[in-house]
């Protein structure tokens, strides 16, 4: 394991049951934020996937790992991630915080020992999500949103909700992903990914 961890996981120890082992390591770091809105993902993701009729085992650790980068301060995760020898886009460097989802996907591997690749891709485009993608992938990009509870209105997570429970995922997707666009103008960034996602789908839905 990378020396860069060790402050992360002064204390941790696994113990092979994921929910365990998260709220420890959150804990620990003292994250509650995270944690509560993790188990609030799984909780939805593991609804998803069974209304899909599918295994809900892989979106349920993809849930609970998607965020574990949280812990790292914002300012330190561009310099963690060149240290970890991970990829960075030109975009991602505009927006350090972007980068999150690929930490995640690396402590993930390295911390709790995760070898799956549908794990591990889901972890990884759960914010921008990204064309190609695995049920796994689309399941915890979606439970991840429509998981915020966000002050004001928001008519687009309610939109999506309605999309996830007709069992329309890739239109609650693309909800999410016009919104970004629209936005475009205003944003840091619009993630590469997101752009090839967003023009996947638009192929696919019309």
């Amino acid at each position: 394991m990378n020396n860069i961890f060790n402050v992360y996981i002064e204390g941790f120890n696994l113990t092979g049951d994921l929910y365990q082992d998260i709220t420890l390591f959150f804990t620990l770091n003292n994250d509650q934020r995270t944690l509560e809105h993790t188990l609030n993902v799984a909780d939805e993701a593991k609804r998803i996937a069974e209304r899909f009729e599918i295994d809900p085992d892989k979106v349920i650790q993809a849930s609970l790992l998607h965020d574990i980068s949280n812990v790292i301060p914002v300012s330190k995760m561009l310099n963690a991630a060149e240290e970890l020898s991970i990829e960075i886009l030109d975009e991602e460097r505009k927006y350090s915080r972007s980068v999150h989802q690929k930490l995640s996907k690396c402590m993930a591997q390295e911390i709790f020992n995760i070898t799956d690749d549908e794990v591990l891709s889901a972890i990884e485009s759960h914010t921008t999500h990204k064309s190609n993608a695995t049920t796994t992938d689309k399941i915890l990009f979606v439970s991840d949103k429509i998981s915020w509870e966000l002050p004001g209105e928001h008519t687009y997570l309610q939109e999506m909700r309605t999309k996830v429970y007709e069992n329309e995922i890739d239109q609650a997707i693309m909800i999410y992903l016009n919104h970004i666009w629209d936005q475009r103008n205003k944003l840091k960034l619009v993630h590469p990914w997101l752009i090839q996602a967003r023009e996947e789908l638009l192929l696919k839905i019309s």
